[in-house]
C-alpha cells in the first residue's frame, strides 16, 4: 500500500476485529443497511456506545501514541453520495462531535479494499488548503479490511499539507476461517 502511494503510511488503530457475518459484522453493516430505520438507529445507537467506551477508556493512549489532534474527519463513502454513514457515529461522540469537519470527498482515482491511491479522495470544494497547511488530523473510519481507503484519505489530506496523525477504525475484517 505504501508503495501504491508513494508515501509512508500513517498509524492505524482498531476498535476490535470481526468476521464476516459475525454480531460485530452485522452491526457495523446494519448500521448502513439493515432493512429498516428503527434497526439502522439501533445499530448506529450501539457503536456509538462502542467508540464512547472506548475512547474513555483509551483516549488518552490513543493521544499518546498518535499524538494531539485538533481535527476529526471521516473516510467518504466510496458507495453512496453524500455525507458517510460513519460521520454520524463521529457526530454522536460528542468528543469528538466538537472537532468534526468534513473535509474529503470522492476523487478520480480508483481505490478498493486492496488498492490505494492518492487521487481517490480529494479536498472537499471551498476548503482552503492554507488552512490545512500542518494541522493536526485524526481520520476515523467504520471498517477497514487492509486500510487502502482510509490511506488513500490519509494521503490526500497529507498531499493537501495536512498532518494526519492516525486513523481509527471500528472495526477490522479477519479472513474467514477457512480462509487461514
Amino acid at each position: 500500500m505504501a508503495r501504491q502511494l508513494g508515501l509512508p503510511l500513517v498509524p492505524l488503530v482498531v476498535l476490535g476485529e470481526y468476521r464476516v457475518g459475525d454480531a460485530d459484522h452485522r452491526r457495523l453493516r446494519g448500521y448502513k443497511d439493515a432493512p429498516t430505520a428503527a434497526a439502522r438507529e439501533r445499530f448506529g445507537s450501539e457503536l456509538v456506545d462502542d467508540l464512547t467506551g472506548w475512547l474513555a477508556a483509551n483516549g488518552r493512549n490513543l493521544a499518546g501514541r498518535l499524538g494531539a489532534w485538533s481535527v476529526v474527519t471521516t473516510v467518504p463513502s466510496t458507495r453512496r453520495p453524500g455525507p458517510a454513514p460513519v460521520e454520524g457515529l463521529v457526530d454522536g461522540v460528542p468528543h469528538l462531535a466538537e472537532r468534526h469537519l468534513r473535509l474529503l470527498g470522492r476523487g478520480g482515482g480508483v481505490i478498493d479494499h486492496l488498492v490505494a491511491a492518492r487521487d481517490g479522495f480529494v479536498p472537499l470544494e471551498g476548503i482552503d488548503r492554507r488552512g490545512l497547511e500542518g494541522l493536526p488530523v485524526l481520520i476515523v473510519d467504520d471498517s477497514v479490511t487492509t486500510g487502502a481507503r482510509a490511506q488513500s484519505a490519509a494521503a490526500a489530506l497529507r498531499l493537501s499539507g495536512a498532518r494526519v496523525v492516525g486513523i481509527l477504525a471500528l472495526g477490522r475484517a479477519l479472513a474467514p476461517i477457512g480462509d487461514r
